[in-house]
């Protein structure tokens, strides 16, 4: 009995096989009825699955979505946030350890400041810092940074000072010309804020030869700043109707001082009058 079972199973799959693999009209219309008499359980098995998979799948709410995007983009900000400090401090210290050792291998006795005010409307004539008079800063004292001359001290507080610039009009310096024998006085030009102002070097022998890139330094001549301080370089030289004239290009950059060194200027001291000899009694 099981085997006419079987056999007749075996004859039904293999007529199910033959109606779908032959394309006839009559085959067709038998398809047609095969599956309109399977389309309930094809319905239901397809919903089940369906179901299965929305069991499985995790269900997602837009609201907890956007708070944890929120999340993320506020973690990521503080991180930013973090990175940029962190470069601050490294670029910070490398300064402050360029400052040591220009410090320790300067010729001159220095105080180091750091600049606490700019104004825009003074922006290349003058800035202040925060050294004065108390911390042993003087009128006039010369304003260096490891690069070159910035310029010279003015008006003093206790604990501040202002520094008139070199790119300043009203700074003068008696300078020279690396590589020959002209000397001249440096000073700066009242310039529109916008435009970095250029130096000029003047009273020059008309006709001087005198290269593009060449250096300009403190001649020292004067009293107020030490000889050799690097003020620029030559830009291009032309004459005038008196005398020769040249542009320099500044050492420093004036747009981005942060820390200055005042340079401690030694005064000379008066040489003491021999003492008079008393004169001798009459005998």
């Amino acid at each position: 009995m099981k085997k006419l079972n079987i056999l007749a199973l075996l004859i039904f799959v293999a007529g199910l096989v033959a109606v779908f693999t032959f394309d006839t009209a009559t085959t067709r219309q038998i398809q047609s009825r095969v599956m309109s008499l399977l389309s309930p359980f094809i319905h239901s098995s397809a919903a089940m699955e369906q179901a299965a998979e929305s069991a499985v799948a995790p269900q997602i709410n837009p609201v907890e979505m956007k708070r944890e995007n929120d999340e993320q983009r506020v973690q990521l900000e503080r991180l930013r946030i973090i990175q940029q400090k962190y470069n601050q401090i490294i670029e910070e210290n490398a300064k402050l350890r360029q400052l040591i050792e220009f410090k320790q291998s300067a010729p001159f006795k220095m105080t180091a400041a750091k600049v606490i005010r700019r104004s825009s409307s003074t922006w290349w004539n003058s800035l202040i810092i925060d050294k004065g008079s108390l911390d042993g800063i003087g009128t006039d004292s010369p304003v260096i940074t490891s690069v070159g001359l910035v310029g010279k001290t003015s008006t003093l507080a206790p604990h501040m000072a202002k520094v008139i610039l070199l790119t300043d009009e009203m700074c003068r310096v008696s300078a020279k010309i690396e590589g020959t024998l002209e000397q001249g006085i440096l000073g700066g030009e009242r310039a529109a804020l916008e435009v970095r102002p250029e130096l000029h070097l003047r009273f020059l022998h008309r006709n001087s030869n005198i290269n593009a890139g060449a250096g300009v330094y403190s001649s020292g001549e004067g009293g107020v700043f030490p000889a050799d301080l690097l003020l620029g370089r030559v830009k291009r030289f032309e004459n005038r109707e008196i005398s020769g004239e040249a542009v320099i290009e500044p050492a420093v950059d004036f747009s981005t001082l942060d820390y200055v060194f005042v340079i401690e200027m030694q005064v000379a001291e008066p040489t003491p009058e021999p003492a008079a000899t008393p004169a001798r009694a009459k005998p």
